[in-house]
């Protein structure tokens, strides 16, 4: 039995193991959503075959059995990931072990500064994670509502609403200063660069929040079938009211949302529960930071051919 690269002969034996190699990791475009075996061993496949991407999937087999599986992603960049899939049994805390250390050594040789885990907060695989070299660093609530109908919610908002484009970057970096606490910042990323680096992949549904030419707010979406999901952050309590109450708009037509809170967010958690809803799930969210090889400088004679 040996960690080693995925094989796209090794669907067939996660096939035949269905549910039993589940998905424990998870991503904020997944949060919300159970993915179907069928489905992950297509996205697996898709991964293979793009060759920049299959260095990130690692599997610990045993002859044609499959005790488990690890893939990574990038973030915003290259230079952070985060590890959208760890298929295993969640009493295996051996094959989590070693399955992330795996990965981290691909991640070191790719020239990776940081590797991001999500896991549920009551798992006994985040003390695997905690020995594989990941630091917990927040703590996130999943909460969720059912509505019996579509129908807006909320007042109308006063100040002006668009979509996120490229060149807002940097002011919502200044709105990220503002709302997260410095210890969370150290972890993702204090300066602009840093931050840039490390952030979650951009969605295909963003808003910025505008009042007297500057940024208050921001929103986040993700929609799967029935299910929405958002994620906001506001300057103040009053702002973040009128944010929620514009995402519960713009997700009018899905019956179950569900919103990620961290545990600093604890006004954002208080007007969910007072809209109706309820914590689902709790999340850890993990960072293991990696030492970059340095770039020797390779010295040529004057003169000499490259």
């Amino acid at each position: 039995m040996a960690v080693r690269p995925f094989l796209p002969t090794d669907l067939i034996a996660i096939l035949l193991q269905g549910r039993w190699l589940s998905n424990r990791a998870k991503t904020k475009d997944n949060i919300g959503r159970e993915e179907t075996i069928f489905f992950t061993s297509a996205t697996l496949l898709g991964q293979w075959l793009h060759p920049q991407v299959r260095r990130y999937l690692w599997v610990w087999a045993n002859g044609l059995r499959i005790r488990g599986l690890a893939s990574a992603r990038n973030r915003y960049s290259p230079q952070a990931w985060e590890i959208d899939r760890l298929l295993l049994d969640e009493q295996d805390d051996e094959c989590c072990h070693l399955l992330l250390e795996r990965l981290s050594a691909a991640g070191g040789e790719s020239g990776v500064k940081k590797i991001f885990l999500r896991l549920p907060a009551e798992s006994p695989l985040v003390d695997a994670a905690r020995e594989a070299g990941f630091v917990p660093y927040v703590t996130e609530f999943l909460y969720g509502w059912e509505r019996e109908k579509t129908a807006g919610h909320g007042e109308p908002i006063s100040c002006s609403t668009r979509r996120k484009q490229e060149g807002d970057d940097y002011r919502l970096f200044e709105l990220h200063k503002a709302c997260i606490p410095a210890p969370i910042r150290r972890v993702e990323g204090m300066t602009f660069q840093e931050w840039q680096e490390a952030k979650d992949r951009s969605a295909r549904k963003e808003w910025v929040f505008e009042k007297e030419n500057s940024l208050i707010g921001w929103l986040r979406a993700e929609t799967c079938g029935d299910k929405g999901q958002f994620e906001i952050m506001a300057t103040n309590e009053g702002e973040l009211k009128q944010m929620v109450d514009y995402s519960l708009m713009s997700l009018d037509g899905y019956r179950y949302l569900f919103c990620l809170a961290p545990e600093f967010q604890r006004k954002l958690a208080r007007l969910l529960q007072g809209y109706g809803f309820g914590e689902v799930k709790r999340y850890s969210s993990l960072i293991k930071e990696l030492t970059v090889r340095a770039q020797k400088p390779c010295l040529v004679p004057l003169g000499a051919e490259l």
